[in-house]
């Protein structure tokens, strides 16, 4: 296909700086560090110190208890050279990634073949694409938060644009370059497996069709080495195939889960409007019978990356059931949303002034829930769920009402918790310990072994260099992630509360209103359903889940059918626990009860031999 005419330098520049301009001042609104950024932090600070990259340093065993050994290692590449700890450096590169995800996004649009009268527009149409990305609620807000998210969607990018580029067959250059995105992608994060195997079907695929020769097939695959030396590096050193991780986050596949994170993800960020234009797209283009020959032979490339894409979703949706993070799994589909958008509608020749207003609508459609959610939360970061439908005119309402559903389930399985539920613990949890040292614990020695048991692990293991950490779930813990919990089973007595309902129902209509279904949550029904929440925050969940009418009540029966909704209690990176005594084998000598954390004098800690020996003895428990 020949390449567009070039627009004028300044039409070509100035879309990329306006949107720069917007990332930047909704990375700045959205800037938060997350707590399990420090998680990475640990080990860079234990490598730092000597130790190797562990979670808790000899006798304990090593643990993968990150799951980016790319990230990791680059923090503390930049702590060793620099001086600079993980915190300061963090945020700086995935927010320089996010720049650089807008610029090869405004260089790829100069690129897309545009109809001759559509060519004056092109401007206008690359800004309403790039100011669409960085104006997106998800995108700004992984700008930062401390973790790889957004530098494992550059990668993804620069993989997706070098396997649409690879037309006529993918030549040994392009393959070469897929192999290297891919490599680093896998390094970055697991999922980049997934980038690795498509890139060695795009080879062999290359290989089969004459377009590479054997011998060159197999340099073409050369960059695969670097993902099986990582993989062979990660048994020798801790022992397993696959990060800690994957056994404490993923136990049986929830569907349940991840097709409700999925529908949350798509109302929020415009799905539903740009999908149809897809179809549109699939059915006047794609399934053209030269276009069809095409996809499976000189554009193989493209149709492996377009099945990745969609594979990586449909994992995260089937499988693991979404992500604790509100849509960090899938933010990587912003970019390529409105990259996809513009080259279909050029492809489809549409009047420009349609094409202008398609994506001008899309980029208003997928920014103005996520940020209208984050101005409701504002001083009720703690609480992290408001019901969508209080946010909008009435006329709207019936319209949000099965989100909110969605939401409200997810919420209470401790799904998609959002970025101000994060800013907001991880800022006190800060607070309280804002520098990473020993000696911080009341009555400590130095050289004394401290353990500690902790649930919510990340800033309290960063700054407590010189405690070991038990992870109450599991990520960092072997044992604990490989023990097997029975099915939750429901202990709710559905026969009670539809007994007690008449005694909350003071003025006797047959339903529960706001304030009597306070009166619910405030008599502990609810305590052996889901997590510890205040009043108000159950009111709304329970509306949300329960009040098909929308008259702002409940009946017995939409009570009933709201706690059904939420059982059995299974919760997203928090369903291991620990086997009976394993915690208490290791003799915790830390604890923060009844005030700042301190040396309980009375415990004697465990020796070496006795720490590998607890170790060791749990881990055959589990085995079996």
């Amino acid at each position: 296909m020949p390449q567009a005419p070039t627009t004028p330098s300044l039409g070509r520049l100035l879309p990329f700086v306006l949107a720069v301009g917007l990332a930047v001042l909704g990375g700045h609104a959205l800037w938060f560090f997350c707590d399990d950024a420090f998680i990475n932090y640990r080990f860079c600070g234990n490598a730092y110190d000597g130790h190797g990259f562990v979670w808790n340093a000899a006798p304990f065993a090593p643990v993968e208890g990150y799951t980016s050994f790319l990230w990791v290692w680059l923090l503390w590449a930049l702590w060793v050279v620099t001086g600079l700890q993980p915190p300061q450096t963090a945020i700086p590169i995935t927010f320089a990634s996010g720049i650089l995800i807008l610029w090869l996004v405004a260089r790829r649009l100069s690129r897309i073949e545009l109809p001759e009268r559509a060519q004056a527009w092109r401007p206008w149409l690359a800004g309403a694409v790039l100011l669409g990305i960085a104006g997106n609620h998800s995108f700004a807000t992984w700008l930062s938060s401390g973790m790889e998210t957004s530098l494992f969607a550059l990668l993804i990018l620069l993989w997706v644009l070098r396997a649409f580029d690879a037309r006529g067959g993918a030549s040994l250059r392009d393959l070469l370059l897929l192999g290297l995105w891919a490599a680093l992608a896998h390094l970055t994060r697991p999922d980049g497996d997934l980038l690795v195997a498509a890139t060695l079907a795009m080879v062999v695929h290359a290989w089969w069709c004459g377009t590479l020769s054997l011998g060159r097939s197999v340099l073409a695959a050369s960059p695969v080495l670097v993902p099986i030396a990582h993989v062979c590096w990660r048994r020798w050193y801790y022992g397993e195939w696959l990060p800690n991780t994957y056994y404490a986050k993923v136990t049986t596949a929830w569907p349940e889960s991840g097709l409700r994170y999925l529908y949350c993800f798509a109302v929020e960020h415009g799905v539903w409007l740009w999908l149809p234009f897809a179809l549109l797209w699939l059915v006047l283009v794609a399934l053209r019978p030269a276009s069809l020959r095409s996809l499976l032979g000189e554009r193989f490339a493209a149709t492996a990356a377009t099945g990745t894409i969609l594979a990586h979703l449909g994992y995260y949706t089937l499988v693991v059931g979404g992500d604790h993070f509100a849509y960090r799994v899938f933010v990587h589909t912003v970019p390529l949303m409105f990259l996809g958008a513009f080259a279909m509608g050029a492809q489809l020749r549409m009047p420009r002034g349609l094409l202008l207003a398609g994506l001008g609508a899309l980029a208003v459609v997928a920014a103005v829930p996520g940020w209208v959610i984050e101005r409701a939360l504002v001083g009720r970061e703690a609480d992290g769920f408001v019901r969508a439908v209080d946010q909008v005119p009435a006329a709207m309402r019936p319209l949000l009402a099965e989100y909110d559903r969605c939401s409200a389930w997810l919420h209470l399985h401790s799904v998609a918790f959002r970025r101000p539920v994060h800013a907001f613990f991880c800022g006190a949890a800060r607070a309280e310990l804002p520098n990473r040292g020993p000696g911080q614990i009341a009555g400590s020695q130095p050289g004394q072994r401290l353990i500690y048991r902790a649930d919510a692990v990340g800033v309290i293991s960063w700054a407590l260099s010189d405690v070991a950490i038990l992870d109450g779930h599991g990520l960092n813990d072997w044992v604990i992630a490989r023990n097997k919990q029975p099915v939750p089973v429901s202990t709710f007595d559905f026969a009670a509360m539809r007994a007690a309902f008449p005694l909350f129902d003071a003025d006797h209509d047959q339903r529960l209103d706001g304030k009597e279904l306070a009166a619910v949550a405030e008599r502990g029904f609810l305590n052996s359903i889901g997590p510890a929440l205040q009043v108000a925050v159950w009111v709304e969940l329970l509306l949300s889940l329960g009040d098909r009418s929308d008259d702002g009540a409940l009946t017995n029966d939409e009570l009933a059918e709201a706690i059904a909704a939420i059982l059995p209690p299974r919760h997203m990176a928090h369903e291991r626990a620990p086997p009976a005594g394993y915690i208490e084998a290791f003799r915790p000598n830390v604890t923060d009860v009844g005030g700042p954390r301190r040396v309980l004098p009375d415990i004697v800690p465990l020796t070496d031999d006795e720490v590998r020996a607890v170790e060791q003895r749990y881990r055959e428990l589990v085995r079996k």
